[in-house]
């Protein structure tokens, strides 16, 4: 019998990682994997992508509410013994929430405070890591840019997540190389837990 598992792609705007967690999806399409991200298509979620700039702490405080709700509908995937790949969980807002942005951040304790009450631990996350650089140069490349995507912004969110990655133990994979070698790492990791 196979069990639920919970893995989690992270990264900055530009490190490729929906697009590996696309092909891990399709690499697993023989088990009982479920494709789900963050903001989620709920209305707390249309709320997020919909809303125009707010402040970090009240950015925090949806994507928070948004968690919550999903959460609940991670562990019930689990518990149908379903192997769960999510685009973003905590560790992005407590990354870009406590940078600054227009002069504003909000508190990192305040965000992992918040955040441990709605969320369960990943069996498995993976922050993909890239210069900020190189990772706006993707995007740009794509024509879709945020307000996210600036470079002495990204460069902060960066620093965050690899503050984050030695607190809870995330696997850092170098996403400036191919994708085919991002997925082989990528792959690595994710066959050691299946």
């Amino acid at each position: 019998m196979e069990k639920g598992l919970f893995i989690v792609f992270e990264g900055i705007d530009g490190s490729g990682k929906s697009s590996c967690m696309a092909s891990v999806a399709e690499a697993l399409k023989r088990k009982n994997v479920i494709v789900t991200s963050e903001p989620t298509r709920s209305k707390i979620g249309m709320l997020i992508r919909s809303s125009p700039e707010s402040l970090p702490e009240t950015e925090a405080l949806l994507f928070t509410a948004d968690r919550a709700e999903h959460t609940a509908e991670i562990k019930k995937w689990i518990a149908e013994n379903k192997i769960v790949l999510c685009d973003r969980y905590f560790a992005s807002t407590v990354a870009y929430q406590s940078s600054k942005l227009n002069g504003r951040s909000a508190d990192t304790q305040w965000l992992l405070r918040m955040n441990e009450k709605v969320i369960i631990q990943p069996d498995l996350t993976l922050l993909f890591d890239i210069d900020p650089e190189k990772g706006l140069e993707r995007v740009e490349s794509r024509g879709e840019k945020s307000k996210f995507e600036r470079l002495e912004f990204l460069s902060e969110v960066r620093k965050n997540y690899l503050k984050l990655a030695k607190k809870f133990d995330f696997v850092i994979i170098d996403a400036s190389r191919t994708r085919e070698k991002v997925f082989d790492a990528v792959m690595e990791h994710i066959s050691k837990i299946l």
